[in-house]
């Protein structure tokens, strides 16, 4: 999530253990040569890919193919700062920018500028650049922009995370007829607002107000005042206390677990993972955005409509909606460290990576013996979410390479 100290607040791409997030088209340079148009015709499909929960696409800037997110998290259309320097853009106004980490990046108005969205050929201005730096460097990728809530409010969206693509329609003439439930929200600025209920498992039921974060890849954020307030360190067990996301601003750690049951709107999601924050976790330590997130990890599990004028979203089950809920199993942290290398960024003592030997500042070479990159990670991670998966893995340290086994199991 990201907040902007100089304008409307707004969040974006918190990375759960950061995943990459990898441009997902590769076709020729003529991808971007269609004539950018206002109004296209409706509905259109834009073809998605989802990474780490995160909805990624491409759209162009001239004859240049940009990777973009999609976060209703983000009141303003952004470009990544590094990106729009290298294209020429011209900044205005400098800012500061923070959001789930403990710190603050730069920031700067755009004053005129836009991308268009390839295929459908619609111009989206782009008011603000933030450097996302704290986002993506570690693990070696490019996030070049997100399309934010000016984007999403203009029409209903749809995201189809089960086929891959995003609609858009018209909201004029959209009449739903599906099998989803309605759930109402409330807005604030740029922010979906719903109401929600966490169920205990000393059965309990605690009511709080949550914003819905396309843009966060994590299931359930709870923010520091919602936790003491419901002294729910001692009620939500067993947690692990390692970094939960990466956000504008840096890493933040977080208390993860699981609660018994997430009801909203009549939706009930059981035994989701919620991170639960306290100090030095950005807007999470503060209740000044509700009481927490409601994030992809838990929007994925359908097929979300967006309607900012009737102020609804819909959920709609698919084939993939009762996924069960995982975390790492593992208990290792991996970054990319630019080449063909991996190193190990956090380590859980109690875990099986811990208790393997693995430590921090180790250098991966191979995982089962075979060599790692950067496109290892993802697919590492979603392994290391299941249980009983045994993994040698072969790090070097102090000049000396050794394997280090273990087997997963789950930690919370």
């Amino acid at each position: 999530m990201i907040t902007q100290r100089t304008f409307v607040r707004a969040s974006a791409v918190v990375a759960a253990l950061a995943a990459p997030l990898l441009h997902a088209q590769t076709r020729a340079l003529s991808y971007c040569s269609a004539p950018a148009a206002r109004r296209p015709s409706l509905p259109a499909v834009i073809p998605i890919e989802i990474r780490n929960n995160h909805v990624t696409f491409t759209v162009c800037r001239g004859d240049k193919k940009l990777t973009f997110v999609l976060d209703t998290g983000a009141g303003n259309s952004i470009f990544d700062m590094e990106t729009a320097k290298s294209m020429g853009v011209v900044l205005g106004a400098p800012g500061r920018a923070n959001g789930g980490g403990a710190g603050t990046v730069p920031m700067a108005q755009v004053p005129h500028d836009s991308v268009y969205i390839p295929g459908i050929s619609l111009t989206v201005p782009i008011s603000t650049a933030i450097d996302f730096r704290s986002i993506t460097g570690p693990e070696g990728s490019t996030l070049e922009g997100i399309l934010g809530a000016d984007f999403i409010a203009r029409y209903i969206v749809a995201l189809d995370y089960r086929n891959s693509e995003m609609r858009l329609y018209d909201r004029n003439a959209f009449t739903y007829s599906g099998s989803g439930t309605t759930v109402p929200f409330t807005l604030r600025g740029a922010f979906i607002f719903v109401s929600a209920e966490l169920g205990l498992a000393d059965g309990a039921r605690v009511p709080g107000t949550f914003v819905v974060d396309v843009g966060s890849s994590l299931p359930l954020a709870l923010a520091k005042p919602f936790v003491e307030a419901n002294n729910l360190r001692s009620r939500v067990g067993p947690t692990v206390h390692r970094p939960s996301g990466r956000g504008v601003g840096g890493t933040s750690v977080a208390d993860i677990g699981r609660v018994e049951t997430l009801n909203l709107g009549g939706v009930e999601i059981k035994r989701p993972i919620a991170h639960l924050y306290g100090d030095s976790a950005g807007v999470f330590s503060s209740s000044n955005l509700g009481d927490g997130n409601i994030g992809a990890d838990i929007l994925r599990r359908y097929t979300v409509y967006l309607d900012y004028r009737a102020r609804t979203m819909i959920l709609e089950p698919h084939a993939g909606t009762a996924e069960p809920f995982e975390a790492d199993m593992s208990g290792v942290q991996l970054v990319a460290a630019g080449g063909p290398r991996l190193t190990v960024e956090f380590v859980l003592p109690a875990s099986p990576a811990g208790e393997a030997g693995l430590m921090k500042g180790d250098t991966v070479v191979a995982i089962d013996g075979e060599p790692v990159s950067s496109a290892t990670l993802e697919p590492f991670r979603k392994r290391m979410r299941t249980a009983n998966e045994r993994v040698a893995i072969t790090i070097r340290r102090d000049g000396t390479e050794r394997v280090l086994a273990f087997v997963t199991r789950r930690l919370v």
